[in-house]
């Protein structure tokens, strides 16, 4: 098969590299790769969606797979549909799951699926009358797509105040024209990222993520920090996600969401029960990284199988004991990252410690790898016990504006 993957960030790296490694693939092309993994196939340079369509029609691809959110709100997937070439991931209609907190929050509702209570604001006069209806702490939501920033919780009236009026004027641009007020929720969160054919939901095992900045889970929301899988459950919360996955296959059924695609399901354990908080119609990032480190299955057969409306009979096989991502970040993130720098010494950590480095903002210039983004790079690795050889490599790894968590490793298997 001729493969072309979508997107620069360490996420899509974790794709490439997982799907390099299927026999099926004959040839592998990218599409905005980042200068840390271009080399893993032939780029394809292009300006518009319908000339990047028409490019892969002309190579003969046979098979999109999305790793943003962007390109699929923005209907990526549907030109490719218009030349018969198959995709991992929706067209606009159902990227709108992703795309619009409200538009989600409506499908939750509409379909029985437990989530917090919310209201929408688009007009700053109706602030009071909707925080009137909350107690505090209190979730204020970008309704549109904010790169995982759009997310506040206010601890007072007045926070909430003052962040909703931001959004309204102008914080994240169109994305938060609307606002969603929600009912803080409180309890461990899980991420259970799902394949969906058009008829068949196939879960993989659930991972966790952190995106606070800081140690402790303090400081801002990032795209996020680091993860790990598999999650140790209670037998009750095992049972409660297994009946979600049901609900949620026949919700996707009745609304007719005709895709082959990724269900990302953001859900919060509470004393209550499961409740989603978000859904994400692409793979998450960084839970990619630890999960397809973790999978012991061709992930380019599942994607076929996906494309093809066959997943009912799938089984997905995974490696023993964990894996876990620590993600290496530059100093200033999320809001105003330091630019540059070189990374030196990858290939000598990755050989001492058998860790593998996912990279995301990076460029090459000349014989140097340069930092140019928030979150640089991913450092993973499976094993019993992975956190000494990761956290040693994020030490030793030459670069000068590095910033990472330190507490992930204590956080494993932790329980509130």
């Amino acid at each position: 098969m001729k493969v072309l993957i979508y997107g620069g960030g360490a996420r899509e790296h974790a794709i490439a590299w997982k799907v390099s490694q299927s026999p099926l693939l004959t040839k592998l092309y990218l599409a905005k790769a980042n200068d840390g993994f271009s080399s893993l196939g032939e780029v394809i340079e292009f300006n518009r969606f319908v000339d990047l369509a028409n490019s892969a029609k002309q190579e003969g691809i046979d098979l999109l797979i999305v790793g943003p959110e962007d390109p699929l709100v923005n209907g990526i997937v549907d030109e490719f549909k218009k030349l018969d070439i198959p995709a991992i991931g929706p067209g606009k209609d159902w990227a709108m799951l992703e795309g619009s907190k409200a538009f989600a929050k409506k499908f939750m509702k509409d379909n029985d699926i437990p989530t917090g209570e919310y209201l929408t604001i688009s007009d700053k006069s109706e602030i009071d009358d909707v925080l009137n209806q909350f107690g505090m702490p209190v979730v204020v939501k970008a309704d549109g797509l904010a790169a995982g920033k759009g997310v506040f919780i206010a601890s007072s009236r007045d926070d909430a105040k003052i962040t909703i009026e931001e959004f309204l004027d102008g914080k994240f641009g169109e994305a938060s024209e609307s606002i969603v007020v929600e009912e803080f929720l409180e309890g461990d969160e899980v991420s259970l990222i799902s394949l969906w054919d058009g008829e068949t939901l196939l879960p993989m095992i659930p991972a966790r993520d952190y995106k606070k900045l800081l140690d402790g889970d303090q400081g801002p929301n990032t795209g996020g920090m680091g993860a790990y899988c598999p999650v140790e459950l209670k037998k009750e919360e095992q049972t409660e996600i297994n009946e979600y996955i049901n609900k949620l296959e026949v919700a996707l059924k009745r609304e007719k969401a005709d895709f082959a695609g990724v269900v990302y399901s953001g859900l919060i354990l509470t004393k209550d029960g499961i409740k989603v908080l978000e859904y994400n119609m692409r793979f998450g990032d960084p839970e990619t990284q630890p999960l397809l480190m973790h999978l012991d299955s061709d992930l380019l057969m599942l994607f076929v199988k996906a494309a093809k409306k066959q997943l009912k009979d799938v089984n997905i096989n995974w490696k023993n004991d964990m894996t876990l991502c620590v993600v290496v970040a530059a100093d200033g993130y999320p809001f105003s990252p330091k630019k540059g720098g070189s990374i030196e010494n990858i290939q000598k950590i990755q050989a001492e410690l058998g860790v593998q480095v996912f990279y995301a903002g990076v460029k090459q210039d000349g014989s140097n790898l340069i930092a140019n983004g928030g979150r640089v790079l991913s450092i993973c690795k499976n094993g019993s016990y992975p956190h000494q050889d990761i956290y040693k490599a994020a030490e030793e790894l030459e670069y000068i504006h590095k910033y990472y968590r330190k507490d992930i490793e204590n956080k494993v298997g932790e329980r509130v």
